[in-house]
């Protein structure tokens, strides 16, 4: 069996829940995981990590979904949240039945500590739990089962922070009750419940509002083409991930005139990151002009944090917009400190740092039916 895992940072804890995930199904089966998790962001990261693995990565048997508490950070605040979510869903299974049709789409809902009993109202985890039954899709409902098992009362163990669930007791129970349900779709494959992916999308395009919307994925290496001034590619390696870039430095500015409207914008951010200077002109007359923080806050001096920002979010509450033709220009200031809006979990650059320049891994780009 190979399992690709589309996750936050629950999903890359060291003997997390896919520690015994593996250690469970090793006695049932041969197991290949492929990860391509990003903790710290949304579900859009996942659009970009199949797009920019897709031809290294073989067909898996099952995709396992876990954004439910990125979401939830990142769009129960907003007025739009369930809206936005729903636009992610749609472009990630688009994305995902394109490249791997056969699969089977398994999301996994885990739980922030304050949503953790059931009877907490969530209106995010709501409207999750109906798009899936709406798609025919059978979720591993976390939040529910433990919420179930514990009597609404999470132990004092359970949790490590807000956020992740402690390792290695909680995320045991979490990592075997998972693997015994994929278990359980497996041996269903192809009923109701455990059908391909193929077919959820059929599904989904039959009903969504968002059916006709299309999306490009333009990556580090083709955007060099619409910059002036210097950059630099690059490739950048950690334990998780391989990522190409392409280096803004001090001076470069990249301008692209588009038929499509950039949804998101995907960094390699570190610590020598600080600001660009983003100007939008879209076709209905609306402009954007922003001096936009490119810090992740994560990122330290020897690390860096695969990030996205969502553009819209920094003007609107929600993510969908009229995805109009437009005219987006990103410029390097040849000055730090400039930073004056910042998505979440982005701030301005650190101090002391000499050099400062910007690394764009990819682009997100979408269009509406005509």
């Amino acid at each position: 069996m190979r399992i690709l895992i589309l996750g936050g940072s629950n999903s890359l804890l060291r003997d997390g829940y896919v520690t015994q995930l593996r250690n469970s199904l090793q006695h049932y089966t041969a197991l290949d995981i492929v990860q391509l998790s990003v903790g710290a962001t949304s579900s859009l990261a996942a659009v970009a990590r199949l797009h920019e693995t897709a031809g290294s990565t073989p067909a898996p048997d099952v995709i396992l979904y876990e954004y439910a508490i990125n979401d939830s950070g990142h769009f129960s605040p907003r007025a739009g949240g369930i809206e936005s979510w729903q636009l992610c869903l749609y472009l990630l299974l688009k994305t995902a039945a394109r490249l791997y049709p056969d699969a089977l789409f398994v999301p996994l809902i885990l739980a922030q500590q304050q949503h953790f009993a059931a009877s907490v109202p969530h209106a995010l985890y709501d409207a999750q739990r109906h798009s899936y039954a709406q798609l025919g899709l059978s979720c591993i409902d976390m939040r529910a089962q433990l919420s179930a098992l514990f009597l609404q009362y999470a132990p004092d163990w359970l949790y490590s922070d807000s956020a992740h669930y402690a390792v290695p007791q909680a995320s045991s129970i979490v990592g075997a009750l998972v693997a015994q349900q994929l278990l359980g779709l497996l041996a269903r494959r192809g009923q109701p419940g455990a059908e391909a992916l193929a077919q959820v999308w059929q599904r989904l395009q039959a009903s969504s509002p968002l059916a006709g919307i299309e999306l490009v994925y333009v990556p580090a290496q083709a955007l060099q083409a619409y910059v002036t001034g210097p950059c630099q590619p690059g490739r950048a390696e950690n334990r998780l991930m391989a990522l190409d870039y392409l280096r803004l430095l001090p001076g470069s500015r990249l301008e692209l005139n588009s038929v499509m409207y950039p949804l998101a914008l995907f960094l390699k951010s570190d610590a020598r990151h600080d600001w660009l200077q983003l100007e939008l002109q879209v076709a209905d007359g609306s402009t954007h002009a922003l001096a936009l923080a490119t810090r992740h806050i994560d990122a330290g001096p020897h690390n860096f944090i695969h990030a996205n920002i969502p553009l819209p979010l920094l003007w609107s509450e929600s993510l969908c917009t009229p995805y109009l033709p437009t005219r987006l220009a990103l410029t390097m200031p040849l000055q730090r400190g400039g930073a004056q809006t910042g998505f979440d979990c982005f701030g301005a650059g650190l101090p002391g740092v000499a050099e400062h320049y910007c690394d764009l891994t990819g682009l997100l780009m979408l269009s509406q039916p005509a």
